[in-house]
């Protein structure tokens, strides 16, 4: 083990966070209308790329984004109020609700999609897919000690 005054692997992570946080953000936020929000932006882009494989429901939602679920339930309702999204019964459960995509939001994608990939571009730039596959390593390394 390293020793612990020079170790701040904490810190170093959410230093890291913040800055890529911040990029993302900005860059989504310059590339979409001022009525949408950062996090609808988000789950817009989730629906859209995970929608082509499965239905999408809100505890989708709440695991992808690890909110909870009355802060998921608000976000929706907000952008079903601005026409992003529907919600739809499915057949096997009236009480289970598919979300999908509205013509409006999946216009708005193709700029939020864009803003998304340019940033995660520049973040593995000069990096091999070797290191990559590393750092997930380390990564789940880290997760799994602190469960």
């Amino acid at each position: 083990m390293i020793s612990e005054n020079k170790l701040k692997l904490g810190l170093d992570i959410s230093r890291i966070h913040h800055i890529i946080s911040r990029k993302m953000d900005a860059t989504v936020i310059s590339s979409i209308d001022d009525n949408l929000t950062v996090s609808q932006a988000y789950v817009i882009d989730f629906i859209y790329m995970e929608g082509k494989e499965k239905d999408i429901f809100q505890k989708d939602l709440e695991k992808e984004f690890d909110l909870k679920r009355s802060s998921v339930s608000l976000l929706l309702n907000n952008m079903e109020k601005s026409d992003l999204i529907q919600r739809v019964p499915v057949a096997e459960d009236a009480r289970l609700k598919k979300i999908i995509l509205t013509e409006k939001a999946m216009i708005l994608n193709q700029n939020i999609s864009m803003a998304i990939n340019s940033v995660e571009n520049k973040l593995s730039e000069n990096i091999t897919l070797e290191e990559i596959n590393v750092f997930y390593r380390v990564l789940d390394k880290i997760r799994n000690n602190l469960e």
